[in-house]
């Protein structure tokens, strides 16, 4: 079950929010914890009761882990708790990554749980922060299942901070009021993103990246326009799951810490990955890259340790060499930024800076989708062949818009979107200007049109579900 689903829509989220609303009117807080609690359990369970297993499992032995934290308050069992983690995620994330280094006679096929990424990071982060005090105790085993398990944010993050968490479930929750106009808003948006753009786009780009892995020589033009397309897709689909995750928190009371601030926008890489997936930065900033040393003995090292926190956020993202290319490119040219911020005071007007960075972004997004390393170094071959290979067609523009179903229009669509992008404020920002009577006239037809799309369509998964 998926939030772009009539199963969560239609079903799941109007009676877990219904029952939220009655147990808040009765003032009973522990009770309405417990349910989220169990409404998230549930929300798990659908996609797999075997994995739900494993879920309950990490929160129960992570728990004890920290509670043997708090009581002694030596590092060892922070060390403990780390290597866990990471040994669970590195057997169900890598495991085949490095057996397939193995005799083809060896096989080792395991389905990745859902989320497990993101919560793994959250639950670590939890020790950190019991080791360095910036958190005063474990909470209560009720608090921190809500922590790990909040539905809205379980599988593909924002990834929050229990210190941030635990102050808005504590007594008085239901004292403050729900801002449940703007969070159903950016549910609204976040859907709209999801279904009415990403999903579109997904012919389209799956058949270029699909002629790169069959072996076809795509030109330059086809080249970039996979990486845009594929860009743009990615974009939607993710930041449109961050928007319904926010939103549907604001409508329990829950503020989420924001994940996406127009990215596309950024004039450097610096600054891309200071608005692009913005909680998984800071926790690579905060719990790897400082620990590493930071930029504490010298440029040097502070760019050697950059590189190895990008080289490992490529990797947390998948087990394969064309996400840790990912992850090299771009603590490669993070370093280029910062040292050219370094030695030269000029900066490009961000008139030129701004494109420049989208081109390069864009071209990094290619071994991120590509399915093998390859397949990526394939596709950047094509970049010396300058051939131009598509024709504007009307009507066929009319008809995939129309069917929602974008293949040979894919460059104009792409053009349009991107400008968009470009000129529209944030999420969060929109729904503010647009006023009351601007949201419930979003939500109306917004809510209608995704409603209609879902008809008969195909559920796609969010692409940050395979991560």
């Amino acid at each position: 079950m998926i939030f772009s689903s009539y199963e969560f829509l239609l079903l799941f989220f109007p009676a877990v929010y219904g029952l939220f609303l009655l147990l808040r009117h009765l003032r009973l807080e522990q009770p309405a914890l417990a349910m989220l609690v169990i409404s998230s359990l549930v929300f798990y369970g659908m996609w797999s009761w075997r994995y739900l297993g494993l879920l309950l499992g990490l929160i129960v032995i992570n728990y004890l882990l920290g509670l043997q934290q708090v009581r002694t308050r030596r590092k060892f069992w922070l060390v403990v708790a780390v290597v866990f983690n990471l040994a669970v995620l590195a057997y169900f994330k890598y495991a085949g990554f490095f057996f397939s280094f193995l005799p083809s006679s060896a096989s080792w096929h395991i389905i990745l749980p859902l989320g497990i990424s993101f919560f793994t990071f959250q639950k670590i982060a939890w020790h950190m922060d019991l080791y360095r005090r910036r958190l005063p105790d474990t909470g209560t085993v009720l608090e921190y299942s809500f922590f790990v398990c909040f539905f809205p944010q379980l599988i593909a993050g924002p990834i929050v901070h229990a210190r941030t968490l635990f102050p808005q479930i504590a007594a008085g929750w239901f004292n403050r009021p729900l801002t449940w106009q703007l969070g159903i808003s950016l549910l609204t948006v976040g859907l709209m993103k999801k279904v009415l753009l990403a999903d579109p786009l997904a012919p389209g780009v799956a058949a270029l990246f699909d002629q790169a892995q069959a072996g076809a020589a795509l030109p330059a033009p086809s080249v970039l326009l996979a990486g845009l397309s594929y860009g743009l897709q990615l974009y939607f689909d993710f930041s449109g799951y961050a928007d319904m995750a926010i939103g549907l928190g604001l409508m329990f009371g829950i503020k989420l810490p924001a994940n996406f601030r127009s990215p596309y926008k950024s004039a450097s890489i610096i600054e891309f990955w200071r608005r692009w997936h913005i909680t998984l930065s800071h926790f690579l900033r905060d719990y790897l890259y400082i620990t590493l040393g930071g930029n504490r003995r010298g440029r040097l090292m502070a760019n050697s340790n950059l590189m190895i926190t990008m080289l490992l956020g490529g990797l947390w993202h998948g087990a394969g060499w064309q996400f840790i290319l990912w992850g090299g490119l771009h603590g490669l040219l993070l370093v280029i930024n910062h040292y050219w911020r370094h030695l030269s005071g000029w900066r490009l007007p961000r008139v030129a800076a701004v494109p420049l960075t989208l081109l390069v972004v864009m071209l990094a997004w290619i071994p991120f989708r590509a399915d093998s390393l390859t397949t990526s170094l394939h596709l950047f071959k094509g970049l010396a062949d300058w051939r131009w290979t598509w024709d504007f067609e009307p009507l066929v523009l009319l008809r995939e818009v129309a069917s929602m179903h974008i293949d040979k229009s894919l460059p104009w669509v792409c053009v349009a979107l991107l400008a968009v992008v470009l000129t529209l404020p944030g999420s969060r920002r929109l729904c503010l200007m647009l006023g009351a009577l601007g949201r419930g006239l979003l939500v109306t037809v917004g809510l209608f049109m995704v409603l209609k799309a879902l008809a008969g369509a195909p559920d796609r998964a969010f692409l940050y579900f395979n991560f």
